[in-house]
């Protein structure tokens, strides 16, 4: 038992309740085991459970619609770990269908705890209910500022990137500093754009004193793919055909909490997809052009 308390102690939501209500809050909770890719619930299934994380992590994932009739596709919402909670809506909303599907990232064990079961608990501690759904509503809260702040972002860089830029760091100028203005906390970074003459990856423009902590990260201009640094330290990577067509470090003078790094780690990546799709179009009106000029210079006689 003096295990299972301890696991619910690090559980976020139960922050502050006292070992014996807890200890009697886990005669309530039934662990479960998953295998990596295993669903612990479907979109659109109903569901009356909360989930914990006590080992391992959840991919909440929304399916997209198919147009072809092949198989779903998923985007990522959140990707949770040890602390974690998620299935909340079905203990607020009776029955309520599941708006996301939750899947097993690696093997994971999870405390499962039905609305019924809840509500007993929470009977047999009245002085606790209000608590419990504070921290339930502010944790709530927190992810959909959070959501919304990562859709306002993708949204408005996808606008800013439909523009026909003469060249990359052109594109760069505009789109670095609109990145910067979402991410919460005191951020610096540098981009790097592969550079065909000379082989390398140039530095092409940097948001904030990228300069004055460059030389103490762990930075490879030509990394092939994305990766944490260190624990304030992102590189997304711009995949090409032959090789990487540039990166990004992202910089925080605070480093980031499990939640954060997950939270960051997607919005990131989502936004390197869009600029490497920007540098696709960027090269292939380059390429255009210069075929263009050649052909006229041919017809011309020179």
């Amino acid at each position: 038992m003096a295990d299972k308390i301890q696991l619910l102690k690090s559980l976020k939501l139960l922050h502050g309740i006292p070992d014996d209500q807890l200890g009697t809050l886990g005669e309530f909770l039934t662990p479960r085991t998953f295998a990596d890719g295993d669903a612990v619930f479907e979109e659109g299934t109903k569901g009356s459970s909360l989930f914990f994380i006590t080992d391992g992590n959840v991919r909440i994932a929304k399916q997209l619609r198919s147009t072809g009739g092949g198989a779903a596709s998923y985007k990522e919402l959140a990707l949770l770990g040890p602390g974690d909670c998620f299935g909340e809506m079905a203990i607020i909303e009776s029955e309520a269908p599941r708006s996301a599907s939750a899947i097993a990232a690696g093997p994971a064990v999870l405390f499962e705890l039905e609305r019924e079961q809840l509500h007993r608990w929470l009977a047999a501690h009245p002085q606790l209910a209000m608590g419990f759904f504070s921290r339930l509503v502010a944790m709530l809260s927190g992810r959909l500022r959070r959501s919304s702040n990562e859709l306002t972002l993708l949204f408005d860089l996808s606008n800013l990137l439909l523009e026909a830029f003469p060249s990359a760091t052109a594109m760069f100028d505009k789109a670095m500093p609109r990145i910067m203005q979402y991410l919460e906390g005191e951020w610096v970074a540098g981009a790097y754009l592969y550079n065909q003459f000379n082989d390398e990856m140039d530095l092409v423009d940097t948001e904030g004193d990228y300069a004055a902590v460059a030389a103490r990260l762990a930075v490879n201009p030509a990394a092939s793919q994305n990766a944490w640094l260190d624990a304030s330290t992102y590189q997304v990577v711009f995949p090409g055909k032959k090789r990487a067509m540039g990166s990004i470090v992202f910089h925080r003078s605070k480093p980031l909490d499990k939640e954060e790094t997950n939270e960051a780690a997607r919005t990131l990546t989502t936004t390197a997809r869009l600029i490497a799709a920007s540098l696709e179009n960027i090269s292939w009106r380059s390429e255009d052009d210069m075929r263009a000029r050649l052909k006229k210079n041919i017809q011309a006689g020179f």
